[in-house]
C-alpha cells in the first residue's frame, strides 16, 4: 500500500510540475489548422494532442512553411510540449500535385508518431516519406523511415530502415505498361548500416540524408 501511495504521490508531482512549466498552447491567429490528431505518446495513459498548421512564412517558392505543435493536456488546458519546423514539408512543396498541395497524414499508433507526406515528380513518379517518431530518454527520436519512390509503370524502390536496430532494407523491383520493354532483373539488399546515433527530431528533415549501400555504388535515402 505504501508503494502504491508513493507511486501516485510521484505521478501527481510530475503532472504538478509539468503543468506549471509548459505553456499553454497558442498558436498565431494567422496560422491555419491543417490536421489534428490525438493519442499517448508517453505511456502516462493520456492522451496527446498533435497539430499540423500552415504558417505564414514563406518558403521562398510560391508555397508556405508548416508547422508541428505536440501538446499535452494537463489541468484541462492545452499545454504545448514540443515543436518542430522540419519534419514537415512546405504545403506546396509536392511537385505536380497542382492545388491540393502535399498529400499529408498523422497518426499515433503504439505510443509513436506516425508521418507520411507524398512528392508527385509527374503524372506517372511518387515518392512517399513514412517516418517513426517516438519520445524516449527525454527526446524525441526518427526510430524508422521508409521511402518509397515509385513510377506506376516502370519501378517501384523501397528503402526501409528500423534506426533502433540499425537493420537497412532496400528493394529494387521493376515492370513495364509495354509489353515488348525488357523488365530489368528485381534486387534487394539487406544490411546493418553502422549509424552513428538514433537521428533526433530536431533538426530532420525528411528526404535530405543519402548514404551508400556498403560493397555497391547505389545508395539508400531517409
Amino acid at each position: 500500500m505504501q508503494k502504491i501511495s508513493l507511486t501516485f504521490f510521484s505521478l501527481f508531482i510530475t503532472l504538478n510540475c509539468s503543468s506549471q512549466t509548459l505553456p499553454d498552447f497558442n498558436p498565431p491567429k494567422n496560422y491555419k489548422l491543417v490536421i489534428e490528431t490525438k493519442g499517448d505518446l508517453d505511456k502516462d495513459g493520456i492522451n496527446e494532442v498533435v497539430y499540423a498548421f500552415d504558417t505564414d512564412k514563406p518558403d521562398g517558392n510560391n508555397g508556405l512553411k508548416r508547422i508541428l505543435y505536440i501538446c499535452k493536456q494537463l489541468d484541462g488546458k492545452i499545454k504545448l510540449w514540443k515543436s518542430s519546423s522540419t519534419i514537415l514539408r512546405s504545403n506546396k512543396d509536392c511537385g505536380f500535385c497542382v492545388d491540393a498541395g502535399v498529400n499529408l497524414s498523422i497518426k499515433i499508433s503504439n505510443n509513436t508518431l506516425i508521418t507520411g507526406q507524398t512528392f508527385n515528380h509527374n503524372s506517372r513518379h511518387y515518392s512517399t516519406w513514412k517516418n517513426i517518431y517516438r519520445y524516449q530518454n527525454n527526446d524525441w527520436f526518427l526510430i524508422g523511415s521508409t521511402l518509397n519512390d515509385y513510377d506506376t509503370c516502370d519501378f517501384n524502390y523501397q528503402y526501409d530502415i528500423n534506426f533502433s536496430t540499425k537493420k537497412v532494407s532496400v528493394a529494387y523491383t521493376y515492370g513495364s505498361c509495354d509489353d515488348d520493354k525488357k523488365i530489368p532483373k528485381d534486387r534487394f539488399y539487406n544490411f546493418k548500416y553502422p549509424f552513428k546515433a538514433i537521428p533526433k527530431m530536431d533538426g530532420f528533415a525528411p528526404g535530405k540524408a543519402e548514404l551508400k549501400i556498403p560493397a555497391t555504388s547505389k545508395y539508400f535515402y531517409y
